[in-house]
């Protein structure tokens, strides 16, 4: 049951709780992402905990996972036995850093299995159903232009390559 509080933290960590899914993570990693983004400091698993209302070990594993998807950092502060926790400042790397994780484990299993049935229809029917390979190329070439965009939006040299790539698919249509 959503809180009734009004305060903007509240509402921020709340909501970008229930968008968590959307981007391929789960509410409370989504929940304590929006935490450490709004914190002025590094906070421990028992402020995150304390400040969530949640388990010190659910909020522990979700910040591992957070930190294996680079985030979120661990910090470390002189004379302090406790690990500190922030998350990435720059907020387009995290977008990008979820589309890369949600993409590995959204699309490129669905393009492999297009591929795949592709691959085998293109080998078993030598034309006698040309429909259905038909229809698998067709999918194809929209996962790929998908897949262009991914890169593109990315960066770097895998982002330019995207962009020649959706540029070639655009004009291969």
């Amino acid at each position: 049951m959503p809180s009734q509080s009004t305060q903007p933290i509240d509402i921020f960590i709340e909501g970008w709780g229930r968008l968590g899914p959307y981007w391929g993570i789960n509410k409370v990693m989504a929940e304590i992402h929006a935490l450490l983004y709004l914190s002025p400091e590094p906070l421990t698993l028992e402020e995150m905990s304390r400040k969530l209302k949640t388990s010190r070990s659910n909020v522990s594993t979700n910040v591992r996972h957070l930190v294996d998807l680079g985030v979120v950092k661990k910090v470390v502060i002189r004379g302090e036995r406790r690990d500190y926790y922030e998350a990435e400042e720059d907020i387009g790397k995290v977008a990008k850093l979820l589309a890369v994780a949600k993409k590995r484990k959204e699309l490129d299993p669905a393009m492999e299995i297009v591929d795949g049935a592709l691959e085998g229809a293109r080998r078993a029917s030598a034309g006698s159903d040309a429909f259905l390979e038909a229809r698998l190329a067709e999918l194809k070439r929209h996962m790929d232009f998908v897949n262009a965009i991914f890169h593109a939006f990315v960066g770097g040299e895998a982002g330019a390559q995207g962009l020649a790539n959706v540029i070639r698919i655009k004009e291969n249509r």
